[in-house]
């Protein structure tokens, strides 16, 4: 009996039993605090803005704050390599992109990854953003890792709003041409917007139409 318990598929938040090919049952599913996706554009929310900066994207999109049970995830998948987490994290991602395209969210020609800088591949051994949202995506065959870094960057959570900018000056390039294209770029947390913007300037430079902003989650203001 005990066993059973054990290999039971159990939700990764009440603990309930569920299908195995899920993490979260669909009560914790649907009561999740994402942001409402009939708001298709989150750069249209001033509690938003107040926090991120992205002057040259067009639209945002994103699951939810970086707080609670989302940040938890996240940080246990990009920084302790909790490769299980990865499930939880493409089910939610799953369950709120259906949702923005029900209402008519940005669909664009081509998405891309924020790329890791070489070092940071090589020590991680993977792209957190690629592996949740890639499987997600699947049945758009305009995905690219077309957006690569030119050079390697300081960590960003290291710097203030100002040296970010600085940090990621002329930091990204295009391997491939994007002009007149509608592109979406992906992130698995937006702080301050710096990193995001510095890849949008590059595509907005390469003759890109228009440019989104995707994430995982957006950082909250300190005390919110």
């Amino acid at each position: 009996m005990l066993l059973d318990w054990i290999f039971t598929p159990r939700c990764a938040c009440c603990q309930n039993t569920i299908n195995h090919k899920l993490s979260l049952c669909e009560c914790c599913l649907v009561t999740f605090p994402f942001f409402c996706p009939k708001q298709s554009n989150l750069l249209h929310r001033p509690d938003v803005t107040r926090v991120i900066s992205l002057k040259y994207c067009d639209g945002l999109f994103a699951c939810g704050w970086y707080q609670g049970w989302l940040q938890y995830w996240l940080s246990q998948y990009k920084f302790h390599k909790q490769t299980y987490i990865k499930r939880i994290l493409m089910q939610l991602i799953n369950y709120q992109m259906q949702r923005f395209w029900q209402y008519g969210g940005f669909n664009p020609d081509l998405y891309l990854f924020i790329p890791l800088s070489q070092t940071r591949y090589v020590t991680r051994g993977y792209n957190q953003v690629s592996q949740t949202w890639s499987p997600v995506l699947k049945k758009h065959s305009n995905v690219s890792e077309a957006l690569f870094r030119v050079r390697a960057t300081k960590a960003q959570s290291t710097l203030s709003r100002a040296q970010r900018k600085r940090n990621l000056k002329d930091a990204f390039s295009l391997s491939h041409c994007i002009q007149g294209k509608n592109i979406a770029i992906i992130d698995d947390v937006i702080t301050t917007g710096s990193t995001m913007d510095a890849a949008a300037q590059t595509c907005l430079d390469a003759g890109a139409a228009k440019v989104w902003a995707f994430a995982t989650s957006l950082t909250p203001l300190l005390g919110k």
